[in-house]
């Protein structure tokens, strides 16, 4: 027994279940804090700029609603160290939850009396095998819960030792240390209530001594809210809530809302107490919305009353069963979907920190059990069977996060109806297949690619992102094939399901127009009969139209194909409207100008060099070619005017001057 009061014991057993968790790739969404944001790409020195953005700012530009700027400090540091390197940064994850495991033994340690040491062992050894933890050790990005996990625990370790010695330097090193949970992840920030709470469960202070030890945590959490509220103060709204993502936003009601959230909490406590069947996705339709009829329902708001009970008594009895309900409450609440809908339905990273409540709850009340058991040592057999399958499902989880085909095909094994899990994983597919080179073998993965987004089509059909991919993949199958009967009948069944998207399940996004417009064009070449071709002409013109965002690409598009259905009149009315959109693209003006100049239609030709000189009134040349065209017309005193207003701006424009003094000498 005397190796299980050794920190380095603790240490290590967490060392060595992750370890074979090292040499793993990013999986999942790694990238968003590793090569695909260019906040961390940059090394220590964007670090003062990580402090002025949000968590997601570095990946897709926008400022969203969290701020965790010392996690992303970690990879920043990370990758002028090691560059993106996955082992690095799985070994980095392992430590981290080395620490956290060697700072919860501390604390507990110092939480119970040595005549319950037992207990220490019981939840620290728990805690460090459960394997609800594997998606947080395993994911990179879940940093953000292993670095709050390790201050909070840190913090509440200093707190503790303070409340024994009064000494007032760990209540600074407490208070600072609760910052930082703070800049890791803002679930922290319930948990200041944690504070004055153990106080009284130590029983160790009168009520006015445990609100001034309180008062020293509302110094560090007003700066952290001042710090994120400049950082963040133009984030007003929340986005809409995705349904594939937290299928509680289709619920219908109050009541519905409810009862499929109790029913989800149902799942989280027997995750909790059985984490058989692990998955890194729950999206819809994962779980269904419910009424109070349901038994999953009842069963979650039965656990649910069950442990605001047990922290009430608890609380009030100063027993640590209550400070664990309060524990797994504040560190939950958050993430819970009860306060507030998020953008995930349930998560098992969110019980990382919860767990531990969860189990300091559970442990004493199951010591209390056993203390009226004459044969004390008969516990020890539930608990060693626990430890084995634990330990075991942890090891096998592990390899379940090695990369991401890996990772996906468990998710759709174990979450069969979840959209995303079936969608991520025919993703994967795409890309092996955009990867490999041989065309035979790049077609197999598109075909298991295609099955997989069609299971995903089937589960959830309103999901824009399925019809994009299909659509891309079908595309490219008809590039791989030089059978025309093959490549035409590829680019309908492309045509066909982007247009379900788009036409019966109005759904918007720019992608999917974009493959429709490449595949009608794709239409439009192997078409010889030009009436039909001048056809997909006018179907590319309607589906670029129907884009919401416009950009440059389709300023080009609609310049192209309205040039080629000889449709002049429209032609000039969208590029009059538009060049100021895009002055960019000036020359494509130019460029039409010359052309109706060279087969003689000098009006439209001077329409366009019109405008082009507006978008480039420093251009002198073409407005002496401007001057030119009104001479052909038989505009003589326009022209005249336009060759003065040239050599008033510069004289020594020498050919324009002899175009001016021949025009003026004509009778």
């Amino acid at each position: 027994m005397k190796i299980l009061e050794k920190w380095w014991f603790w240490f290590g057993c967490a060392v060595l279940l992750y370890i074979n968790t090292m040499n793993h790739s990013y999986v999942i969404d790694d990238m968003i804090v590793v090569n695909n944001n260019s906040l961390t790409k940059e090394g220590i020195s964007a670090i003062p700029e990580i402090f002025k953005h949000s968590y997601l700012f570095g990946y897709d530009g926008r400022e969203d609603e969290s701020y965790r700027p010392l996690t992303l400090t970690t990879f920043a540091i990370e990758r002028s160290l090691f560059d993106a390197n996955s082992s690095m940064s799985h070994f980095v994850q392992i430590l981290l939850y080395g620490l956290c495991i060697l700072l919860l033994f501390k604390l507990l340690s110092e939480i119970f009396p040595k005549e319950k040491s037992y207990l220490v062992y019981i939840v620290t050894g728990l805690f460090l095998i459960h394997p609800i933890h594997t998606e947080v050790v395993a994911n990179v990005k879940s940093r953000d819960e292993l670095l709050c996990a390790l201050f909070l625990f840190w913090s509440l370790l200093f707190f503790v030792k303070y409340v024994k010695s009064k000494k007032i330097g760990q209540i600074v090193w407490s208070a600072v240390l609760f910052f930082l949970a703070t800049l890791s992840k803002e679930t922290a920030v319930p948990s200041i209530i944690l504070f004055p709470a153990l106080n009284w469960v130590m029983n160790k202070d009168n009520l006015k001594q445990l609100v001034l030890n309180s008062v020293a945590f509302f110094v560090p959490l007003l700066i952290y809210i001042g710090i994120r509220t400049s950082v963040l103060s133009d984030v007003l709204i929340q986005d809409p809530i995705d349904p594939v993502a937290n299928s509680l936003a289709l619920a219908d009601s109050t009541s519905e809302l409810l009862a499929s959230n109790f029913a989800i909490f149902s799942k989280y406590i027997q995750l909790l107490i059985l984490p058989l069947n692990l998955s890194w996705d729950y999206s819809i339709s994962t779980f269904e919305t419910v009424g109070f009829n349901s038994i999953a329902a009842l069963i979650g708001l039965l656990f649910l009353l069950v442990i605001v009970g047990l922290m009430l008594v608890g609380l009030w009895k100063r027993s640590m069963v209550g400070f664990g309900a309060l524990l797994f409450l504040t560190t939950f609440a958050v993430t819970s979907n009860f306060f507030f809908l998020i953008n995930c339905v349930l998560g098992e990273r969110f019980m990382f920190i919860p767990l531990l409540g969860f189990l300091l709850m559970l442990i004493p009340l199951l010591d209390k059990l056993n203390a009226s058991i004459t044969n004390k040592k008969i516990i020890l057999i539930p608990l060693l069977l626990i430890a084995v399958f634990y330990v075991g499902r942890t090891a096998t989880r592990n390899i379940d996060w090695k990369d991401n085909i890996s990772i996906y095909e468990a998710g759709t094994a174990i979450s069969p109806n979840s959209v995303k899990a079936h969608f991520n994983l025919g993703t994967e597919y795409l890309q092996q297949g955009n990867l490999s080179t041989d065309s035979l073998v790049r077609t197999q993965w598109y075909e298991k690619a295609k099955q997989s987004l069609n299971t995903a089509r089937t589960i959830y059909p309103k999901y824009a992102n399925i019809y994009e991919n299909l659509g891309y993949i079908l595309i490219e199958q008809g590039k791989l094939t030089s059978n025309p009967v093959q490549k035409r009948k590829f680019y309908e069944e492309g045509l066909t399901v982007l247009n379900v998207a788009i036409d019966s399940f109005d759904l918007k996004k720019n992608s999917l127009y974009i493959n429709k417009y490449y595949v009608l064009e794709q239409f439009s070449l192997l078409e010889n009969d030009s009436l039909k071709k001048n056809g997909f002409y006018l179907e590319m013109l309607k589906t670029v139209k129907a884009k919401e965002e416009q950009d440059e690409e389709d300023f080009h598009r609609q310049i192209y194909l309205l040039t080629h259905l000889k449709m002049e009149d429209d032609l000039l009315k969208y590029a009059q409207e538009n060049s100021i959109n895009f002055p960019e693209k000036a020359d494509l003006i130019s460029e039409l100008a010359k052309r109706y100049f060279g087969t003689s239609e000098f009006e439209t030709s001077l329409k366009y060099m019109v405008l082009y000189t507006h978008m480039r009134p420093d251009d002198l040349s073409s407005e002496s070619n401007k001057g030119m065209l009104l001479e052909i017309l038989e505009r003589k005193n326009e022209a005249l005017l336009i060759y003065e207003g040239i050599l008033k701006r510069d004289p020594n424009q020498l050919h324009t001057k002899q175009l001016y003094e021949k025009l003026k000498a004509q009778p």
